[in-house]
């Protein structure tokens, strides 16, 4: 190989590595923008939704607890369901065994409960424990999280 056909191939290589390298280049002198994601939220499918008058359910996962949202007329106040929990005065009428979830153990719960004459047996809220409050509580449980609420 003669010195020209080197050099030729070295000014080829020459341009080459900067051509290559001028997006390496661009991409070292972009700056991140001042944005960042200050929350975030793990929510799942289910509960209700509907039209006229409006109505929505959510779910499990909600980090927005007691955060209200608004826009124009309408307001929405994230977090926990209303009224159920430990303290509320209310229970999800499905949750028989008052751990505070709605699960097949609270099957179970519905028939001691029922058996041994506990309020809590009365998941059709008519004030007596009859048979007619094991239709209360299948209807109860179907609707899981966004079931009936009970007192007591």
């Amino acid at each position: 190989m003669n010195s020209a056909s080197m050099n030729c191939a070295s000014i080829n290589c020459a341009r080459l590595l900067v051509i290559a390298g001028l997006p390496l280049a661009a991409a070292a002198g972009a700056h991140a923008q001042p944005f960042e994601i200050e929350s975030q939220t793990i929510d799942g499918g289910g509960g209700s939704s509907s039209g006229g008058a409006f109505e929505l359910s959510g779910t499990i996962g909600q980090h927005d607890a007691g955060q209200t949202m608004t826009g124009g007329a309408f307001e929405l106040t994230g977090g926990f369901w209303p009224g159920v929990g430990p303290g509320s005065g209310g229970r999800l009428c499905a949750d028989q065994n008052g751990d505070g979830l709605v699960t097949p153990s609270d099957f179970n719960a519905w028939i001691i409960n029922f058996n041994n004459g506990d309020p809590r047996a009365d998941t059709n809220g008519d004030g007596l424990i009859t048979p007619a409050d094991f239709n209360g509580w299948i209807i109860a449980f179907n609707q899981g999280a966004a079931g009936p609420i009970c007192d007591p």
